[in-house]
């Protein structure tokens, strides 16, 4: 039963978008109700105000609400199979975590949430959701093989060379702690990853898909693999040894909303509920101006888990676009060698939201063309995989939390050496993986 706050609002509620329902509760109690308009249904995205001391309540009240008054049938997210759903206008997508983050996507009008839902006091963010456009910003794959090696072939990847010692010219090694990040999980959420390519195979560290927000499993884009063999392919992988563990949250026929990059959050935080003792890393490349995405973000690394994101492509400031805004993750902005100094590309985001720099210009990366293709790609999500490949490698041999851990990676990081920040003002931090005399 909702509480007696709600109940007044819906019987003083007169608006002409609304019908009154049959009651609600024995105290003969009407509710607002969707139909009877011609007011078109739009997907929001909610989040609702909750602490420690009022979770099971808010959400209880809410969802009654939701459920009994307007008739909506309820699914948790993190264990829906998306193909069985035929109907979206009479589902509300709950992506609530217990005692981490309670909300939801579904469609309202949008004089019913004007009016109505944004003035409960249980209602911290509504915002439409919409479908992020071109979601990678044109980020570039060029399909131009390199040449493979039994061992890691440290001079066709200037990528790994680089973020392993502090000063240019390359040494053309790639040297890391022994560990490689066993025992770290870190979540890839994207666009799915090709489970049969060669950088998967062989590994210590499993790489599995374990959920997706779409039909189809597959990586249809590539970009999903690119991003998982920086975090831990056997020869392009930071962190061979990680477990690589992907969520598909676009693909064809799925275009990349605000939903589905709160719902890739929130089913690792669910992982991290389920498991609190789990070293989980989060890796994600797309951004969006939704706010509820930023909340989502801010309440996963509450939860202990180590969130890392793409700064973005846009040659904007960072700081506008969720997550990257968000103090506590570490976002990831892209660099490049030209003329054996570190420069900043002409392309990235930059701010004072930016935690560090990483490799983001012509990276080596699997794709998906056949199990043993090479290629190489350029963007922020390519930079952010560096990073935490990175934190993989310092929590195979710690407990850090992710504050203390993005305080390692700037105590280790390599200071002074991005040029060209000029007016795009941004910590000049290059990433550094920690070598293997300084474990923890």
């Amino acid at each position: 039963m909702f509480s007696k706050r709600i109940l007044n609002i819906l019987l003083i509620l007169n608006l002409p978008s609304f019908i009154i329902s049959a009651p609600l509760t024995s105290d003969d109690a009407t509710c607002p109700n969707l139909g009877g308009t011609n007011e078109p249904l739009i997907d929001y995205n909610v989040v609702l105000k909750t602490d420690a001391t009022n979770y099971d309540s808010v959400v209880k009240n809410h969802f009654e609400m939701l459920e009994k008054c307007l008739q909506r049938e309820r699914h948790n997210v993190h264990e829906l199979d998306f193909s069985s759903i035929k109907d979206n206008n009479n589902v509300i997508f709950d992506f609530s975590v217990k005692g981490m983050i309670a909300g939801y996507t579904t469609k309202f009008t949008k004089s019913f949430v004007e009016n109505y839902l944004s003035k409960l006091n249980d209602v911290a963010i509504v915002n439409e959701n919409k479908v992020i456009e071109d979601p990678f910003e044109n980020e570039v794959v060029e399909q131009a093989p390199l040449v493979r090696r039994a061992e890691r072939p440290a001079d066709k990847m200037p990528n790994l060379d680089r973020i392993d010692q502090e000063n240019l010219p390359l040494d053309l090694k790639y040297i890391y702690p022994d560990s490689a990040g066993a025992g770290v999980d870190v979540f890839v959420v994207d666009s799915g990853i090709f489970l049969e390519h060669e950088e998967f195979q062989g590994r210590q560290g499993k790489t599995v898909v374990e959920k997706t927000f779409c039909n189809n499993p597959a990586d249809e884009n590539g970009h999903g693999t690119n991003v998982a063999s920086i975090v831990g392919g056997k020869t392009l992988g930071v962190a061979s040894n990680a477990n690589i563990i992907g969520v598909k949250i676009t693909g064809n026929n799925c275009p990349l909303s605000s939903q589905n990059i709160i719902n890739g959050i929130t089913y690792v935080m669910q992982q991290k509920a389920n498991d609190p003792g789990r070293k989980i890393v989060l890796n994600l490349s797309a951004t969006s101006t939704d706010s509820a995405v930023g909340e989502a973000a801010s309440k996963a690394v509450e939860a202990g888990i180590h969130f890392v994101v793409g700064a973005g492509n846009r040659n904007l400031d960072a700081c506008g676009f969720f997550p990257g805004k968000v103090e506590t993750v570490v976002t990831v902005t892209a660099s490049k060698i030209s003329n054996n100094q570190d420069w900043i590309t002409d392309w990235c985001n930059w701010g004072k939201c930016v935690t560090l720099f990483a490799p983001g210009e012509n990276v080596p990366i699997a794709g998906i063309g056949s199990p043993s293709e090479i290629t190489s790609g350029t963007g922020t999500s390519l930079s952010a995989p560096h990073v935490s490949g990175a934190i993989a490698l310092i929590l195979a041999n710690s407990d850090l939390t992710p504050e203390q851990s993005k305080a390692e990676l700037l105590r280790i990081a390599t200071k002074d050496k991005i040029q060209g920040l000029g007016f795009r003002p941004t910590a000049n931090v290059l990433l550094r993986v920690p070598s293997p005399t300084n474990n923890h």
